[in-house]
């Protein structure tokens, strides 16, 4: 893949090298479109004009306490690596001062935004997603949330793959309609849609012995679920008010994350249009005709 240049920065090459080390391999086959160099990385974080999805310093790289500080104000992951590493990433002959910042294919929500823009919605839903690591599980996730007529989707920071090009891919354009969050405490935030807004927060854990269809959607409602194989988070557990699963048969351990919220995400569907439906009878008379 030819490195395609965008300002101060470019994309670097599709695939690490077998000698990278696993913590440094990229969860996106798809090359990240990065920026690179002290001036051009600070001054996209001091702008805000692109989302950063995490800053990349080469081991040993002095000087760079104002990255670091901005950094850590916008909740922004910085990965320390071996310089050998990020020349990889970055591209052969790229001057990256031993710094890099990846940046979003498509731009985040603002929380403080989205939160207020959810009252007066009585019967709002909400996906909240702890550390879903592959894109593709990610964008089937956006494009089920917003099928189903969610008003958003709440995505931790921490140990999850950001909006790449791969996410926009699999999400068929709807990350383009539907609002993403990216907060560095997801548990901070679904206690606070708990006390401050109203909902209930529903976590998915195939732990659970509550099924998914003995549960009720109406109102405003969050559906919590976990990454890939790890689950939730004990403190992301713990901000929840329920948890429900969705059981299997045939020695089948549990389904895949974006599959699993969409046949919970469908039950609320079917849930409140039957509310509808039951309340339209009432208001026209109908309710208890033969």
């Amino acid at each position: 893949m030819t490195p395609r240049r965008t300002g101060s920065g470019a994309r670097a090459p599709g695939a690490a090298r077998r000698a990278a080390p696993r913590e440094f391999l990229d969860p996106d086959p798809v090359a990240p479109e990065m920026l690179w160099g002290v001036h051009a990385v600070q001054e996209a974080l001091e702008a805000r004009a692109r989302h950063i999805e995490r800053v990349l310093v080469a081991r040993g790289r002095a000087g760079l306490g104002r990255i670091l500080r901005l950094a850590r104000e916008l909740g922004v992951p910085v990965t320390h690596l071996p310089r050998k590493v990020l020349d990889r990433k970055t591209g052969s002959g790229v001057a990256h001062q031993g710094v890099a910042a990846v940046v979003s294919a498509a731009r985040y929500a603002d929380a403080e935004t989205f939160f207020s823009g959810l009252s007066g919605r009585s019967d709002a839903l909400v996906v909240a997603l702890d550390r879903v690591q592959d894109p593709r599980n990610l964008g089937a996730v956006v494009r089920t949330a917003a099928a189903a007529g969610a008003v958003g989707v709440v995505v931790g920071s921490e140990g999850s793959v950001g909006l790449t090009a791969t996410v926009a891919k699999a999400s068929a354009g709807a990350i383009e309609h539907l609002p993403v969050v990216r907060v560095p405490r997801l548990a901070s935030m679904l206690r606070r849609l708990r006390s401050e807004a109203g909902f209930r927060v529903l976590a998915l854990d195939p732990e659970a012995g509550r099924p998914w269809d003995r549960v009720t959607f109406l109102g405003r409602v969050v559906v919590v679920a976990g990454g890939e194989g790890s689950g939730l988070r004990t403190g992301v557990r713990d901000a929840c008010d329920d948890r429900l699963s969705v059981p299997m048969a045939g020695g089948v351990p549990a389904l895949n994350v974006s599959v699993s919220v969409a046949v919970v995400l469908f039950e609320a569907v079917r849930q409140r249009r039957a509310a509808q439906a039951s309340d339209s009878a009432v208001g026209d008379g109908r309710e208890g005709r033969p």
